[in-house]
Parts: C-alpha cells; sequence; structure tokens
C-alpha cells in the first residue's frame, strides 16, 4: 500500500492519468464518417436535417460555452471542469448511440460542443501540472 502512495504522489501518476485520459477524449474514430452515419439506415435522417438543423448547435453551443467555461477553469482549478468534459462525452458518444430522433442529435451536438469548449481546461490542466515550481 506504501508503493502505490509513494506512486501517486511522484509525477508519473499525473502524468500517466493525463496521457490516458487525453488519448481516450482526442479519439474519436466515428467523426469523419458522422454524416453518413446519421444519413444512413441506422438514424435515417435526411441530408438536410444534418447540415441545417443538427451541425450548426455544435459552433453555436461552443461559441456561447467557451467564455463560461474559461472562467469556471479559473475559479474551480481544472479538475471539475476536466470530470465535467469527460462526462458530457460520455453523454455525446450515448446519445449518439442509442437515441434517433433530430432533438436527440441536437443535444448531442449541444453536449460535444461543450466537451469541445472544455479542452481549455485539460491543456490549461497539463500546463500547471508541468510548470510548477
Amino acid at each position: 500500500m506504501e508503493a502505490v502512495r509513494r506512486w501517486q504522489a511522484d509525477w508519473r501518476y499525473p502524468t500517466t492519468l493525463l496521457c490516458i485520459y487525453g488519448f481516450f477524449s482526442t479519439v474519436k474514430p466515428l467523426e469523419p464518417f458522422l454524416t453518413p452515419y446519421l444519413t444512413g439506415p441506422d438514424k435515417n435522417l435526411t441530408t438536410e436535417q444534418v447540415n441545417n438543423q443538427i451541425f450548426p448547435v455544435w459552433t453555436y453551443t461552443y461559441l456561447c460555452v467557451l467564455v463560461p467555461v474559461f472562467l469556471l477553469t479559473d475559479w474551480l482549478r481544472y479538475k471539475p471542469v476536466v470530470i465535467f468534459q469527460c462526462l458530457s462525452l460520455f453523454a455525446t458518444t450515448a446519445t449518439l448511440l442509442w437515441l434517433r430522433s433530430v432533438a436527440a442529435m441536437q443535444a448531442m451536438q449541444f453536449c460535444y460542443g461543450v466537451v469541445t469548449a472544455s479542452e481549455v481546461a485539460y491543456f490549461s490542466y497539463i500546463y500547471r501540472s508541468f510548470t510548477k515550481s
């Protein structure tokens, strides 16, 4: 048990966690195939619905959420915002896989906008973790 506590106090523990989380948060194998997936037989949405009703939600969400997330990152000190990013990423994936309606896909894009806006917390946490004296 003492060896685990020593390893957690060492620099390797946060580095390992940040690398694992960074890998899994940036690997998005479905992203290049999102339009064919949404317009295919699984979701059965039209191209007009995808391009005009679903995809713009991400842009406006990112625009609206970026400044509040940036301020919350400074106020809450990174970790809660990174955890919130993780939960939003799970919500994005779950919504994409299990729900079918246009409103559900708009909610998925909203969650994805929160995920991409919260990346500032992850990168700020990396910078803070490895530049402190």
